[in-house]
């Protein structure tokens, strides 16, 4: 046997597993929990009060209302950083922080807590893969799904119906008009060539095939996701499913279920107004530079109070002598001169006047490159409604910007350098193609695309969740123990590296599981423990191969040698045909499901590798250094 190809395969080996230790660590390591306390708070009736440092040593020691409730066996340590005293801001360390328990502190205590400083903290070994993500840290724990940690469930149902009936609604009288145009023999050619096109295209929105309406569900999902950002929930988990048109959202850890299904549901309001270049100059003059710093600096700390916004928004308003004539006082949102990649914020004032338009007046927007430079524009298609609509306000404000408002935030104003009569308009300027795309993304989504119907609620406690994984564990931990206590009683001392194989497949796939971000739900501790089942297996076909040999009079050398050669195929084929299965398991990518299909998947890859690889390193150094001639392998139970 040569010893450098044991050392190399060795080395092989002890790298794969000490990365998957490594990987896997944190998900068993202390977690440190960073609480942020405000310093002042409103009251019911608006007025602020300051949260005095005594109030919070109360709460932090307060185990029937306070801190200690959530977390009874850790101490929180006053911590400060550069922005908040440490009498405001403290760290406490435990095992197994979920997020569920972290939503519902905060949601328990929004008043006195700062959610947006507040949360569990990137462990070290997190950081050391900070280079596989876009940030500094790769998250490495394993994530528990709703049913093991408690929250909501909703599903939503596309109601394509309704949309089409509103699309042609819409649609018709211009449709009806353009084919009228197509028709006529005195349509210009260049007219014609626009009308056909227009005629296709609109019959290619009336066209609701599969493919069309997953892309609607797909802009849904991504819509209900930036909302339920904006909601401030940790991990919610939204999936689009093709299959039955239907949007599933899991939110662990949810208590106010009311607010959260009227957050998804509604719709943030699209505006057109018309900008007041001349009150806006008064409002951006130098004495109102430093009030708009401190708003900046409220929103760059994080969601700050709307009051104290508005109290400052209020005294440029002031400063200003802005009338109600003349239109209100807004923020544009944009990103630093230069930089594309620094964060939003309101950055200039604009005093608009009364909406215009609003985005139901709009059908689609996109952005597409400049035909003349290297930056991008955005298109947007109008109803006929709104086309007759702009080109009444673009005709009466020629020179003027119109702003376009996402909520109360402006984020672009182009110029309206001539009217504009048509079912299109295009907004230039300077933007990048990630800033085109955000612009259109905020003209698309005055809306959801269609109607959603809520076609359950179902809500998980998480008593039941922390059941669920002890039963899940119990039922990993008892499996493990019978599939051992056979392979040791069937196998004898060659059952124990069955057993090490089976151990090292589980930290493998734990590993794997880390790595993916992956979801744990119960249907996953089903595929774990299937998984611990059909580990063993190809240690049973590759001992019962080395069993025949052994009766053959064969060395033990030589029994290794031919049950791992002569069992190769078979356990490849066998486990070839299970993996395709989970994969045809994750392709309707039903949650559940697919949580099964993925743990499945990745435990038969991980089993392969420690039951063909790792089991005969061990067989074979054991047969180096001992160098047996009997191989006690056992021939069943006595």
């Amino acid at each position: 046997m040569d010893i450098k190809d044991l050392i190399g395969r060795t080395i092989t080996a002890v790298t794969v597993l000490g990365l998957c230790l490594l990987i896997i660590s944190p998900n068993f390591l202390n977690q440190s929990l960073v609480l942020t306390f405000k310093e002042t708070a409103r009251n019911e009736a608006g007025e602020k009060y300051s949260i005095e440092p005594e109030v919070i040593r109360d709460f932090v020691n307060d185990r029937e209302n306070g801190l200690k409730l959530y977390f009874p066996h850790s101490d929180c340590v006053p911590a400060a950083d550069e922005k908040t005293p440490a009498t405001h801001r403290c760290e406490l360390e435990a095992r197994f922080i979920t997020s569920a328990r972290v939503n519902e502190l905060m949601q328990a205590h929004g008043q006195m807590l700062d959610e947006n400083r507040s949360g569990v903290q990137p462990h070290g070994v997190e950081r050391l893969f900070g280079f596989l993500t876009e940030v500094d840290y790769k998250n490495l724990k394993i994530k528990l799904g709703l049913d093991l940690q408690g929250g909501m469930r909703a599903i939503f149902r596309a109601d394509f119906d309704s949309y089409l009936e509103r699309l042609k609604e819409v649609n018709e009288v211009e449709l009806a008009a353009l084919k009228e145009k197509v028709a006529r023999a005195d349509t210009p050619a260049e007219e014609l060539s626009q009308a056909q096109t227009d005629i296709r295209r609109l019959e290619e929105t009336l066209n609701l095939g599969a493919a069309r309406k997953e892309q609607l569900l797909n802009e849904a999902k991504a819509i209900i996701d930036k909302r339920l950002a904006a909601q401030g929930l940790t991990e919610p988990e939204v999936r689009a499913q093709p299959e039955s048109f239907s949007i599933s959202v899991d939110m662990p850890g949810v208590a106010n279920s009311s607010e959260v299904m009227n957050r998804i549901q509604n719709t943030v309001t699209v505006e057109y107004r018309i900008v007041n270049d001349e009150a806006t100059n008064r409002a951006q003059q130098d004495s109102n530079l430093g009030l708009l710093r401190e708003i900046q600096l409220l929103y760059r700390e994080g969601n700050p109070d709307k009051a104290d916004v508005q109290e400052l928004m209020d005294q440029i308003s002031k400063n200003a002598n802005i009338t109600l004539d003349e239109g209100r006082l807004f923020l544009f949102w944009r990103r630093a001169r230069g930089n594309s990649g620094s964060p939003m914020l309101p950055r200039e004032l604009r005093v608009l006047g009364p909406p215009v338009m609003d985005g139901g007046d709009l059908k689609y927007a996109e952005a597409v490159p400049s035909g003349n430079s290297a930056w991008y524009m955005i298109t947007f298609g109008l109803t006929e409604t709104g086309s007759r609509k702009f080109g009444q306000v673009t005709e009466a404000n020629v020179g003027n910007r119109m702003a376009i408002l996402w909520g109360d935030r402006v984020v672009s104003d182009p110029n309206i350098n001539e009217p504009i009569y048509g079912s299109q308009a295009q907004i230039t300027g300077e933007f990048t193609k990630e800033q085109a795309g955000e612009i259109a993304g905020v003209i698309r989504e005055g809306a959801l695309p269609m109607p959603l119907d809520v076609l359950s609620v179902s809500f998980v406690g998480p008593s039941l969740g922390q059941e669920s994984i002890i039963a899940g564990i119990v039922s990993i931990v008892l499996g493990f123990i019978v599939i051992n206590a056979f392979m040791i009683g069937y196998y004898r001392l060659v059952g124990f590296v069955a057993i090490v194989a089976l151990f090292l497949n589980l930290l493998i796939m734990g590993a794997i599981m880390s790595l993916l971000e992956f979801t744990l739900t119960l249907p996953g501790f089903a595929g774990a423990i299937l998984t611990v089942g059909m580990a063993v297996d190809a240690n049973v076909i590759i001992f019962e191969k080395m069993k025949e040999d052994l009766r053959a009079g064969k060395s033990a050398s030589v029994a290794i040698e031919s049950g791992f050669a002569a069992s190769f195929w078979t356990i490849l084929d066998a486990n070839i045909t299970t993996l395709i299965a989970a994969v045809i398991l994750y392709l309707p990518k039903d949650g559940p499901i697919m949580g099964f299909a993925i743990v499945l998947f990745f435990g038969l890859v991980s089993s392969m590798f420690t039951s063909l690889f790792v089991s005969k390193l061990i067989l074979d150094w054991s047969q180096y250094l001992l160098r047996y001639k009997k191989l006690s392998i056992g021939y069943g139970f006595n």
